[in-house]
């Protein structure tokens, strides 16, 4: 099960903020406190061997892209098996955010509540599908 986390939005510019944050970092004004799934896209991420003093060796951190438009820094267990794109779910633990892998049925889900409405997801079908397409062509793929 993938659950909520804690954000903010701004009422001018609507960017969303996880973990929430009192003022908003493009306006003076004060954010107002929202939720966002938390499960999302893997943008980056690295293994520190070395960590900063007060973590344990080795460090595995990502930066992940949630549904509700928030970015978000999280620990996880391991990276073996992650790549960019990757789709992971986010679980608090007081103010440390912790990622996993999601299993196919959990990705799925993902993909049918970011995608929206009927005709909305039909689009992301086929805008999925053209860039697997595509992105096969490039590589000579058939």
């Amino acid at each position: 099960m993938i659950e909520h986390l804690a954000a903010s939005r701004c009422p001018q510019c609507r960017l969303v903020a996880a973990p929430p944050s009192r003022w908003c970092p493009r306006h003076p004004v004060e954010m107002t406190p929202t939720s966002v799934m938390g499960g999302g896209e893997v943008v980056s991420f690295t293994t520190l061997l070395s960590p900063p003093e007060g973590f344990r060796s080795p460090l595995h951190i990502a930066l992940v892209d949630l549904v509700g438009g928030a970015r978000l820094v999280c620990h996880g267990d391991k990276t073996q098996g992650l790549k960019i794109g990757s789709w992971v779910a986010i679980e608090a633990v007081g103010n440390i955010y912790y990622f996993s892998h999601l299993g196919a049925l959990d990705r799925a889900r993902l993909f049918w509540r970011r995608a929206g409405r009927a005709g909305e997801r039909m689009s992301a079908i086929a805008q999925s599908l053209a860039k697997r397409a595509w992105k096969g062509r490039l590589r000579g793929e058939s």
